[in-house]
């Protein structure tokens, strides 16, 4: 009985929590947004320049650190966990993303996974990283489905920032490189992918092997020598991955329409599956979606999750299919956010804390370090502080229907 007394006070002590959080909370929620680049937040009492600068050096890395001699493999490896890739705020990661940007390559094979062209290289150091090549001008507006397209390369890049930016740091670490496919690629290469190269007037081209790798007319060129791409980092192989379909997934055809899109219950069905009625699989595929509609991501068929452990995370790997159209919000990648009405606290706060465009000047600062930029155009930036907003009206909603049941204080999971 005194168990079920504390258990009791717990939970009262806990609701009483969000109702006063909520009610701090709601005149942020309901404020209208200003433009200028002198609006003020938070009453009026600092400027929002301020704010983002706070922002961008919390966010920002140091290309310039030393790892006195240490491995940034071997560094890098020892931040994942269960939860996170990468801490929240170390002093290396930005020698490790330098590292990745600037090591020799030692070896450059074809990346047979997945539809997209990519190029597996070895750093000096036995590091794996994927390589993904540049398709589009940063300023190209893909048009048709919202999955249209051939991999964006810079949007690896922004995914990998925004994932920071959020706190959910469960996305691979990103860089952009420039490689010389004649002394760099070439020299190192395998017989399978040398067998693919081509040129085109004066440019160095090739096709590698992929789902969608045919031949020459599949192929990417370089300017010349020169091919910009990202180099994104592998996962140890001690963390292997297991690879499970995505609930909300699309049927990528107009004669057959996916389950998720008619039925309104569909959430409590999903629920009604082990692994997402209890755990934090579910709270992480919809901090998942709110990650993918801020970039226009709506080819989130598939999800990893570490195969061999019990406190797991959903990790947010591929999404070069993002940053397509900035004036396109694809509301129907929000699905798992408003059919089932749940949210960590924590995601809540975040976003409401970068609303009134802080989300792009942070964005826009941060990436301006990165050796490729400008990796977003303005219209981009723009159009993630546009989608934050459409977030927070439906998490408003979700609290209009439900109250304050659908959040969940999850602090010490996010």
């Amino acid at each position: 009985m005194m168990k079920l007394k504390v258990r009791l006070v717990i939970f009262a002590c806990a609701a009483f929590m969000l109702f006063v959080s909520f009610k701090i909370l709601e005149p942020e929620i309901r404020r209208q947004r200003k433009d200028s680049d002198n609006s003020l937040i938070d009453g009026g009492v600092v400027p929002l320049e301020m704010v983002i600068k706070s922002q961008v050096e919390e966010y920002k890395v140091d290309w310039k650190y030393s790892l006195g001699g240490q491995s940034p493999w071997t560094i890098a490896a020892k931040w994942i966990d269960n939860r996170h890739i990468h801490p929240e705020k170390v002093p290396e990661l930005g020698a490790v993303l330098r590292e990745l940007a600037t090591r020799p390559i030692i070896a450059a094979d074809v990346g047979v996974k997945g539809t997209q062209l990519k190029l597996s290289l070895t750093l000096k150091g036995g590091q794996i990283v994927a390589f993904k090549p540049e398709w589009y001008a940063r300023h190209d507006i893909i048009n048709g489905t919202p999955y249209a397209g051939r991999d964006r390369h810079n949007a690896e890049i922004a995914a990998f920032h925004l994932g920071r930016v959020l706190q959910f740091r469960r996305t691979p670490l990103a860089v952009g490189r420039r490689v010389n496919l004649k002394t760099e690629i070439l020299p190192v290469a395998t017989p399978e992918l040398k067998a693919t190269f081509f040129t085109k007037g004066d440019n160095n081209c090739f096709y590698g092997k992929c789902l969608y790798c045919k031949g020459p007319d599949d192929g990417v060129c370089a300017k010349g020598q020169i091919l910009e791409g990202t180099i994104v980092m592998w996962l140890p192989s001690e963390w292997t991955l297991k690879t499970v379909r995505h609930p909300w997934s699309r049927t990528y055809t107009k004669k057959r329409i996916a389950k998720w899109e008619t039925d309104s219950d569909y959430c409590s069905k999903v629920q009604m599956v082990k692994m997402y009625s209890s755990g934090t699989f579910l709270l992480d595929l919809i901090d998942t979606a709110i990650f993918d509609y801020l970039i226009g991501n709506a080819d989130r068929h598939h999800y990893e999750h570490f195969s061999r452990s019990k406190e797991n995370m959903v990790l947010i790997l591929d999404n070069a299919k993002s940053f397509g159209d900035p004036d396109a919000d694809e509301r129907s990648i929000l699905a798992p956010l408003y059919q089932c009405c749940k949210f960590r606290f924590s995601t809540w706060q975040r976003l409401l804390a970068l609303q009134d465009s802080v989300l792009s000047g942070v964005m826009k600062e941060i990436l301006a370090q990165d050796p490729v930029s400008p990796i977003l155009t303005e219209r981009h930036l723009k159009a993630m502080d546009r989608r934050l907003q459409n977030i927070l009206l439906e998490m408003e909603k979700c609290i209009a229907k439900n109250g304050m049941n659908g959040i969940v204080m999850d602090h010490s999971y996010h």
